[in-house]
């Protein structure tokens, strides 16, 4: 008896059915072969959550009450929350400033795409007012318009206002025109140096209010000086800064930023500390650990920093 040829109208039709339904089929059986085998050896675990935070988009989320803040199940390593819920921080650096205003979309849908949920960015105080009492927010110095572009994209944002950035840049981001003072100690609590970073952070501040997380903005953590640890000229001027934002408004979560040899002397009470760092050794961590001690905070970011990417773009 000839057998029927391969590419038969019937075994074609059903072939296509059987193809056509075979994924609904088999997620049907899978889960429960492997629920009731876990059952059966005594090894099942508890649901896990259906939704993943880390995936959230700033507007997907309407309701707002707890920024970013820190936990520990007591068992397992602390870790950040955002809402209350484990929120895994993944965040790269984009320059708004560096980057030409034109550009910015292309630049941050590349960070999206490549899995980042967050972007960091400094503000330039030098670029943001070249000449004393000469604000500029404009154009390629919209910051305003670059961290709700990120949020329309759907990255979260941590702003890095300084006043001190570094950012590869002359004085550190620090505009020129604070030398013409001979006696103007820069990073200090100098009399000449806050109140130039007052009016500065008067300007500056203000247009971050309505970014913040809690106002409906993407903003959930702002960065207090940066890597002062390696400074270190005055032990009064980390808590002044600290203070000089809480007064303005800023209500997220503030962090420090050092390097693993210097978090000792340039952290502030108060405030998250962190490290940066390029590789990962056995005592890495042991002068951030002496920082955070035994509080929730404790790991945090020495934990998930092993875990989080930053890169440029």
């Amino acid at each position: 008896m000839k057998s029927p040829p391969l590419l038969s109208p019937r075994l074609s039709w059903r072939r296509m059915v059987g193809v056509f339904f075979l994924p609904f089929i088999l997620p049907a059986f899978a889960p429960r072969f492997k629920q009731e085998e876990s059952l059966m050896l005594g090894t099942a675990h508890p649901p896990q959550p259906r939704f993943n935070w880390s995936h959230l988009t700033p507007l997907e989320l309407k309701n707002r009450s707890v920024g970013l803040g820190t936990a520990s199940t007591g068992r397992g390593k602390p870790h950040f929350t955002l809402e209350g819920h484990r929120f895994l921080i993944c965040g790269g650096s984009i320059h708004y400033f560096r980057v030409p205003r034109a550009y910015w979309r292309d630049r941050l849908l590349k960070l999206r795409a490549c899995g980042f949920n967050t972007v960091t960015t400094y503000v330039p105080w030098n670029l943001h007012e070249p000449e004393r009492g000469k604000f500029d927010f404009s154009g390629n110095l919209d910051l305003e318009a670059f961290v709700l572009m990120a949020a329309e994209i759907g990255l979260w944002v941590i702003l890095r206002p300084g006043p001190y950035i570094c950012s590869e840049m002359d004085l550190g981001g620090l505009p020129s025109w604070l030398l013409q003072d001979p006696r103007l100690l820069l990073r200090t609590t100098n009399k000449g140096f806050t109140e130039a970073v007052e009016k500065y952070f008067d300007h500056l501040i203000p247009r971050v209010i309505p970014l913040q997380y809690r106002q409906g903005g993407p903003v959930i953590a702002v960065q207090v000086e940066n890597e002062y640890g390696s400074f270190n000229k005055d032990k009064t001027y980390m808590p002044y800064l600290h203070k000089a934002l809480l007064r303005r408004g800023i209500v997220e979560l503030l962090l420090t930023s050092d390097g693993e040899k210097n978090v000792l002397s340039g952290h502030t009470k108060g405030v998250l500390a962190a490290i940066n760092l390029q590789k990962v050794q056995r005592n890495t961590f042991n002068q951030l650990h002496k920082v955070q001690g035994a509080s929730v905070d404790a790991g945090v970011l020495s934990d998930t920093s092993q875990a989080a990417t930053s890169s440029s773009l």
